[in-house]
């Protein structure tokens, strides 16, 4: 065991992801100014596959996604409940700008989903009432064995019907893929993004809920 209580893995076990440019147009949700492309401060280091506490320092990840109703999940923006009754927050939609990127050479991906899943240690026995520990425990791991020649991390998103896939982007790696911001400045909020109301009206189902 290393550490950071993970064992070093066989690269030969794993699975990787490979992006083609073009293929997908990502996009993130953000609120704070520089959201958008900075690395965010080691104290804000805390979501998914972040480093674990005492390396917040090793790397920052930057997350994307190729749907927007799935940074909306992210972001709690839209919710689902265990009916799959669908609602979403007019609040938090004026309050996030949303954000589209390309980038112009294939990006390396490992996924901690899929088959990689029992050979990383995550699966739902080791990790189960763990929160986020495991996975940052694994994401501190693979930077370590294989930030040199992979991108980041990537995973179908964890929210109820899995509205599309999750790339974790390690910062270091903006240029190595060529990544560069495709919309215009200054940033649009979610509740005005023609792609947003274009899903609402395509989901009617999908209740408003306002701030009383």
């Amino acid at each position: 065991m290393t550490p950071f209580g993970v064992a070093p893995v066989n690269g030969r076990s794993l699975d990787l992801e490979l992006l083609d440019p073009g293929v997908a147009r990502l996009v993130r949700l953000f609120r704070h100014p520089g959201g958008e492309w900075a690395a965010p401060p080691q104290r804000f280091r805390n979501l998914r596959v972040d480093p674990p506490p005492g390396h917040k320092s090793a790397f920052a990840v930057l997350y994307i996604a190729d749907t927007l109703p799935t940074v909306a999940m992210e972001c709690r923006v839209l919710a689902a409940d265990d009916r799959d009754r669908y609602t979403w927050s007019e609040e938090l939609a004026r309050q996030y700008k949303v954000v589209r990127y390309e980038h112009d050479r294939p990006m390396i991906m490992l996924p901690i989903d899929g088959p990689n899943r029992v050979t990383l240690g995550l699966d739902g026995a080791t990790r189960q009432f763990s929160g986020y520990e495991p996975y940052q425990r694994v994401a501190h791991q693979m930077h370590r064995q294989y930030g040199k020649v992979v991108h980041g991390l990537s995973w179908e998103s964890f929210h109820r019907n899995q509205p599309g896939r999750i790339y974790a982007l390690w910062h270091g790696h903006k240029r190595t893929v060529g990544l560069r911001i495709a919309s215009a400045a200054p940033y649009g909020t979610l509740i005005d993004d023609a792609e947003w109301q274009d899903f609402l009206a395509r989901h009617p189902a999908v209740d408003r809920m306002r701030t009383p």
